[in-house]
Protein backbone atom coordinates (compact mmCIF):
# COMPACT_ATOMS: atom_id res chain seq x y z
CA UNK A 1 0.00 0.00 0.00
CA UNK A 2 1.48 3.33 -1.07
CA UNK A 3 1.10 6.41 1.11
CA UNK A 4 0.26 9.28 -1.25
CA UNK A 5 -0.33 12.17 1.13
CA UNK A 6 -0.80 12.75 4.82
CA UNK A 7 -2.86 15.46 6.46
CA UNK A 8 -2.81 16.26 10.17
CA UNK A 9 -6.01 14.33 10.83
CA UNK A 10 -6.49 12.28 7.68
CA UNK A 11 -4.14 10.16 5.58
CA UNK A 12 -4.51 8.90 2.02
CA UNK A 13 -3.11 5.55 0.96
CA UNK A 14 -3.45 3.95 -2.47
CA UNK A 15 -3.63 0.20 -3.00
CA UNK A 16 -4.87 -1.90 -5.90
CA UNK A 17 -6.58 0.96 -7.67
CA UNK A 18 -8.46 2.09 -4.55
CA UNK A 19 -7.74 5.17 -2.47
CA UNK A 20 -8.08 4.68 1.30
CA UNK A 21 -9.11 7.79 3.23
CA UNK A 22 -8.10 7.07 6.82
CA UNK A 23 -9.19 9.01 9.91
CA UNK A 24 -6.56 8.99 12.64
CA UNK A 25 -9.25 9.37 15.35
CA UNK A 26 -13.03 8.99 15.35
CA UNK A 27 -14.22 12.36 16.72
CA UNK A 28 -15.38 14.75 14.02
CA UNK A 29 -14.19 18.07 15.38
CA UNK A 30 -14.31 21.27 13.33
CA UNK A 31 -10.66 20.78 12.47
CA UNK A 32 -11.26 17.23 11.26
CA UNK A 33 -14.22 18.35 9.14
CA UNK A 34 -12.08 21.09 7.60
CA UNK A 35 -9.30 18.58 6.86
CA UNK A 36 -11.82 16.15 5.38
CA UNK A 37 -13.31 18.78 3.08
CA UNK A 38 -9.83 19.86 1.97
CA UNK A 39 -8.73 16.29 1.23
CA UNK A 40 -11.94 15.45 -0.64
CA UNK A 41 -11.68 18.55 -2.80
CA UNK A 42 -8.10 17.67 -3.65
CA UNK A 43 -8.72 14.04 -4.61
CA UNK A 44 -11.91 14.91 -6.51
CA UNK A 45 -9.99 17.39 -8.62
CA UNK A 46 -7.65 14.66 -9.83
CA UNK A 47 -8.04 13.92 -13.53
CA UNK A 48 -8.38 10.20 -12.77
CA UNK A 49 -10.11 10.06 -9.39
CA UNK A 50 -9.92 6.61 -7.79
CA UNK A 51 -12.66 4.72 -5.96
CA UNK A 52 -12.59 5.77 -2.32
CA UNK A 53 -12.75 3.62 0.85
CA UNK A 54 -13.36 5.51 4.10
CA UNK A 55 -12.04 3.99 7.34
CA UNK A 56 -10.62 4.86 10.76
CA UNK A 57 -7.53 3.71 12.67
CA UNK A 58 -9.35 3.50 16.02
CA UNK A 59 -9.56 -0.16 17.09
CA UNK A 60 -13.26 -0.20 18.01
CA UNK A 61 -14.88 2.99 16.66
CA UNK A 62 -15.43 3.92 13.03
CA UNK A 63 -16.63 7.49 13.57
CA UNK A 64 -18.13 8.79 16.80
CA UNK A 65 -19.73 11.94 15.47
CA UNK A 66 -19.32 15.56 16.44
CA UNK A 67 -17.14 16.86 19.26
CA UNK A 68 -19.60 17.41 22.13
CA UNK A 69 -17.38 20.10 23.63
CA UNK A 70 -17.76 22.14 20.46
CA UNK A 71 -21.51 21.56 20.34
CA UNK A 72 -21.86 22.75 23.93
CA UNK A 73 -20.73 26.28 23.09
CA UNK A 74 -22.85 26.74 19.96
CA UNK A 75 -25.48 29.46 19.88
CA UNK A 76 -28.02 30.62 17.26
CA UNK A 77 -25.32 32.72 15.60
CA UNK A 78 -22.84 29.84 15.17
CA UNK A 79 -24.91 26.66 14.84
CA UNK A 80 -25.80 27.11 11.16
CA UNK A 81 -22.17 27.50 10.12
CA UNK A 82 -21.29 24.46 12.23
CA UNK A 83 -23.98 22.34 10.58
CA UNK A 84 -22.86 23.52 7.15
CA UNK A 85 -19.39 22.10 7.79
CA UNK A 86 -20.78 18.60 8.29
CA UNK A 87 -23.15 18.88 5.34
CA UNK A 88 -20.32 20.12 3.13
CA UNK A 89 -18.22 17.05 3.99
CA UNK A 90 -21.18 14.75 3.31
CA UNK A 91 -21.89 16.50 0.02
CA UNK A 92 -18.27 16.15 -1.11
CA UNK A 93 -18.37 12.43 -0.35
CA UNK A 94 -21.63 12.11 -2.22
CA UNK A 95 -20.20 13.91 -5.27
CA UNK A 96 -16.80 12.22 -5.46
CA UNK A 97 -16.24 11.37 -9.14
CA UNK A 98 -15.63 7.69 -8.36
CA UNK A 99 -17.53 5.28 -6.07
CA UNK A 100 -17.20 5.76 -2.31
CA UNK A 101 -17.56 2.97 0.25
CA UNK A 102 -17.41 3.20 4.05
CA UNK A 103 -15.58 0.34 5.82
CA UNK A 104 -17.29 0.28 9.22
CA UNK A 105 -15.42 -1.97 11.64
CA UNK A 106 -17.04 -0.85 14.92
CA UNK A 107 -19.32 1.81 16.35
CA UNK A 108 -20.70 4.31 13.82
CA UNK A 109 -22.62 7.11 15.52
CA UNK A 110 -24.23 10.48 14.92
CA UNK A 111 -22.35 12.58 12.40
CA UNK A 112 -20.19 9.56 11.60
CA UNK A 113 -23.36 7.71 10.64
CA UNK A 114 -24.29 10.65 8.40
CA UNK A 115 -20.92 10.55 6.62
CA UNK A 116 -21.14 6.78 6.13
CA UNK A 117 -24.60 7.25 4.62
CA UNK A 118 -23.16 9.82 2.20
CA UNK A 119 -21.05 7.05 0.64
CA UNK A 120 -22.38 4.93 -2.21
CA UNK A 121 -22.22 1.78 -0.08
CA UNK A 122 -21.29 0.57 3.41
CA UNK A 123 -19.42 -2.65 4.17
CA UNK A 124 -19.58 -3.59 7.84
CA UNK A 125 -17.71 -6.00 10.06
CA UNK A 126 -19.76 -8.38 12.27
CA UNK A 127 -18.94 -6.06 15.22
CA UNK A 128 -20.25 -2.90 13.56
CA UNK A 129 -23.13 -0.94 15.07
CA UNK A 130 -25.02 2.11 13.85
CA UNK A 131 -26.91 4.70 15.88
CA UNK A 132 -27.94 8.33 16.20
CA UNK A 133 -27.69 9.00 19.96
CA UNK A 134 -28.22 12.74 19.68
CA UNK A 135 -31.90 12.66 20.60
CA UNK A 136 -31.00 11.20 24.00
CA UNK A 137 -28.82 14.29 24.50
CA UNK A 138 -31.36 16.78 23.23
CA UNK A 139 -29.70 17.05 19.80
CA UNK A 140 -30.96 16.50 16.27
CA UNK A 141 -28.58 15.43 13.51
CA UNK A 142 -27.81 18.34 11.22
CA UNK A 143 -25.47 16.66 8.74
CA UNK A 144 -28.12 15.09 6.46
CA UNK A 145 -28.94 11.96 8.47
CA UNK A 146 -32.59 12.95 8.97
CA UNK A 147 -32.99 12.71 5.18
CA UNK A 148 -30.60 9.92 4.18
CA UNK A 149 -31.61 7.40 6.87
CA UNK A 150 -35.38 7.29 6.09
CA UNK A 151 -34.70 7.22 2.34
CA UNK A 152 -32.38 4.23 2.75
CA UNK A 153 -34.12 2.01 5.30
CA UNK A 154 -37.66 3.41 5.14
CA UNK A 155 -39.56 5.67 7.50
CA UNK A 156 -40.76 2.93 9.88
CA UNK A 157 -37.27 1.56 10.46
CA UNK A 158 -35.73 5.02 10.68
CA UNK A 159 -38.14 6.32 13.34
CA UNK A 160 -36.68 4.37 16.32
CA UNK A 161 -33.17 5.15 15.11
CA UNK A 162 -33.60 8.91 14.74
CA UNK A 163 -36.15 9.52 17.48
CA UNK A 164 -35.43 6.75 19.97
CA UNK A 165 -31.68 6.46 19.46
CA UNK A 166 -31.98 2.71 18.78
CA UNK A 167 -28.75 0.93 17.86
CA UNK A 168 -28.62 -1.30 14.78
CA UNK A 169 -26.19 -4.20 14.66
CA UNK A 170 -24.52 -5.36 11.45
CA UNK A 171 -26.92 -8.25 10.82
CA UNK A 172 -29.97 -6.01 11.16
CA UNK A 173 -28.28 -3.34 9.05
CA UNK A 174 -27.80 -5.89 6.27
CA UNK A 175 -31.47 -6.92 6.38
CA UNK A 176 -32.59 -3.30 6.29
CA UNK A 177 -30.37 -2.52 3.32
CA UNK A 178 -28.29 -0.05 5.31
CA UNK A 179 -25.10 -1.98 4.47
CA UNK A 180 -24.18 -3.75 1.23
CA UNK A 181 -22.43 -6.67 2.89
CA UNK A 182 -20.94 -7.89 6.15
CA UNK A 183 -17.33 -9.08 6.02
CA UNK A 184 -14.81 -10.03 8.69
CA UNK A 185 -12.27 -7.90 6.84
CA UNK A 186 -14.49 -4.95 6.06
CA UNK A 187 -11.67 -2.88 4.57
CA UNK A 188 -10.90 -5.54 1.95
CA UNK A 189 -14.62 -6.00 1.40
CA UNK A 190 -15.10 -2.28 0.93
CA UNK A 191 -12.25 -2.12 -1.57
CA UNK A 192 -13.78 -5.00 -3.52
CA UNK A 193 -17.19 -3.33 -3.49
CA UNK A 194 -15.72 0.00 -4.63
CA UNK A 195 -14.00 -1.71 -7.57
CA UNK A 196 -17.16 -3.62 -8.48
CA UNK A 197 -19.22 -0.43 -8.52
CA UNK A 198 -16.55 1.33 -10.56
CA UNK A 199 -17.02 -1.28 -13.32
CA UNK A 200 -20.68 -0.36 -13.72
CA UNK A 201 -21.66 2.03 -16.46
CA UNK A 202 -21.29 5.58 -15.08
CA UNK A 203 -24.95 6.31 -15.79
CA UNK A 204 -26.01 3.65 -13.26
CA UNK A 205 -23.99 5.24 -10.47
CA UNK A 206 -25.22 8.69 -11.48
CA UNK A 207 -28.84 7.53 -11.43
CA UNK A 208 -28.36 5.81 -8.06
CA UNK A 209 -27.01 9.03 -6.57
CA UNK A 210 -29.91 11.08 -7.93
CA UNK A 211 -32.56 8.69 -6.66
CA UNK A 212 -31.28 7.59 -3.28
CA UNK A 213 -32.61 10.72 -1.54
CA UNK A 214 -36.13 9.65 -2.44
CA UNK A 215 -38.25 7.01 -0.78
CA UNK A 216 -38.55 4.69 -3.81
CA UNK A 217 -34.79 4.21 -3.81
CA UNK A 218 -35.24 1.09 -1.64
CA UNK A 219 -36.13 -1.15 -4.58
CA UNK A 220 -33.81 0.53 -7.04
CA UNK A 221 -30.82 0.13 -4.73
CA UNK A 222 -31.11 -3.66 -4.86
CA UNK A 223 -30.62 -3.79 -8.62
CA UNK A 224 -27.96 -1.11 -8.88
CA UNK A 225 -25.68 -1.66 -5.89
CA UNK A 226 -26.52 -4.65 -3.76
CA UNK A 227 -26.76 -7.34 -6.43
CA UNK A 228 -23.51 -6.76 -8.26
Amino acid sequence: MQNRSIDTQISLESSGGVLHLIFSAPVLSIRVLEDLASVLRRVSASREAEPLVVLCRHPTVFLAGADLREIAVLDPATCIDYSDRGRTAARLLHRHPAPTVAAVHGSCSGGGFDLAMACDAIVASPRATFDHPGNRRGLVTGWSGTVSTPSTIGTSAARPVLIGGQQIDSRSALKLGLVSRVASDCVAGAAQTALEISRLHPSRLSLWRRLRGRHFVDRFRASVIHKL
